[in-house]
């Protein structure tokens, strides 16, 4: 979202000169606000998934397999029972849970599968050893699926008992590795995936999965989805020699969009965090792909301690998490607010208060008062007109409000930043403050 029109119509050459002074060294404005939390382990971890805010699970090299139930302050290890690599772990609930794990490339698939959330985890071996799975996803309790290399797909409608594999058309590109599955209905199903170099290709379901037909869409393979309704979805990829690549639909499936971006790096997840933000995991690019408009522009943003990220997960606008190498576990982290509020001193007319201290570090006090009962929004814009902080989205009674603005833990860079209070969607007024660190 840009800010079009500034109450302030002249910008001082004092800030002027800071504007020039920070753009020149390169600082980026909308700085993500990830937190790096202590880790059980020290391996790769490829892949995590939460079920809400405070349950989750990570996995990776040597079978390992952590949980958390505080909402990522804090992760313990769990029994998997098994040595090897883990390529994917999914949990349908808080309860039941699933693993595909390889010992040796082509040497078959082990499934684990877990009914109490992974405190018992069961192992069994695929009995078909030629079967070389790389993913796991389930739909519901009992309908699940599984897909690898070969361009194989593989069915159960027993939550896991018995597996039957299904129709993949016999179209060259369709034996190609299979790295993604979901769902966006119960009888509209995507796969996605591909080889380097060769082709990206999307896997298309109309029956719930009994039946797959593949097509080309990218000169580079996908490696996962993002799913905003039964007729839109995003897979994302890309190759290390060309950069990020994406492609859409809007029409279940139907067609395809592809677009290469100039961004460095693989795309191994994405998610996300609002409608309008989403969050690319680009590996061992130690960067982020973020979007502030849904997906239809993109900038790389740093890693947190140049961490190497393969998977991310939001739960919601403020609980997200992300998983890579060397054990690294992210948190993120929005920026806290304090309230102080006084229905007593109510003002003629919507007013928004300048902030103090200006500048400020590491926090300020944003006020504004309003006449009526409204829906009132109080954003955080950096100087390019990106969204950075909501402090408030929500109706309240007329009164007056403070809310304090604290970066103390966060990578909220120092620079020149807008606040703009609107009232039942009408722009009261935009003011400016300064972040100096």
């Amino acid at each position: 979202m840009k800010i079009l029109n500034f109450r302030s119509s002249v910008i001082s050459k004092f800030i002027l000169t800071i504007l020039i002074f920070i753009l020149s060294d390169s600082i980026t404005f909308s700085q993500p606000r990830w937190v790096k939390v202590n880790s059980p382990v020290n391996v790769s971890l490829r892949n995590c998934v939460f079920t809400d805010n405070l349950h989750g699970w990570a996995a990776g090299d040597d079978g390992v397999i952590i949980h958390t139930s505080d909402g990522g302050y804090n992760f313990e290890i769990q029994n998997s029972t098994i040595p090897f690599y883990i390529n994917d772990i999914f949990f349908l609930n808080n309860r039941l849970g699933w693993v595909v794990a390889n010992e040796f490339l082509f040497s078959g698939t082990t499934i684990l599968s877990t009914t109490n959330g992974g405190e018992v985890w069961t192992s069994e071996l695929f009995p078909d050893t030629s079967q070389f799975f790389t993913n796991i996803y389930f739909r519901d309790s009992l309908n699940g699926f599984m897909s690898g290399f070969f361009g194989s797909i593989f069915k159960t409608s027993d939550g896991g008992n018995s597996w039957q594999q299904s129709m993949v058309d016999s179209s060259e590109y369709s034996s190609f590795l299979i790295s993604k599955i979901t769902f966006s209905s119960p009888l509209n199903g995507f796969a996605c995936g591909g080889y380097i170099d060769i082709a990206g290709v999307i896997w298309r379901t109309t029956d719930g999965g009994f039946n797959w037909s593949a097509d080309v869409y990218s000169p580079e393979p996908f490696y996962d989805f993002y799913v905003f309704d039964q007729n839109r979805l995003i897979s994302a990829g890309g190759d290390f020699e060309y950069g990020v690549q994406l492609s859409r639909t809007s029409n279940a499936g139907l067609n395809w969009e592809y677009e290469s971006l100039n961004l460095f790096g693989q795309a191994y997840s994405i998610d996300f965090r609002r409608p309008e933000e989403a969050w690319m995991a680009l590996g061992y690019a130690l960067n982020w792909a973020v979007s502030y408009d849904s997906g239809n522009t993109w900038t790389d943003v740093p890693v947190t301690d140049n961490a190497e990220i393969y998977s991310v997960d939001f739960t919601d606008s403020t609980h997200g998490w992300a998983v890579g190498n060397n054990g690294v576990i992210l948190r993120y982290e929005p920026l806290k607010v304090n309230i102080v509020s006084d229905n007593t001193l109510i003002p003629d007319k919507a007013t928004l208060y300048q902030n103090y201290p200006n500048p400020f570090n590491p926090s300020t006090n944003l006020g504004f008062g309003i006449s009526e009962l409204g829906f009132v929004s109080l954003k955080v814009y950096d100087v390019l007109g990106n969204e950075v902080a909501v402090l408030v989205n929500e109706t309240k009674p007329a009164g007056s409000y403070n809310y304090q603005l604290s970066t103390v833990n966060y990578q909220f860079p120092s620079g020149i930043y807008f606040y703009s209070l609107s009232v039942d969607g009408a722009l009261i007024e935009t003011k400016r403050m300064i972040l100096l660190k």
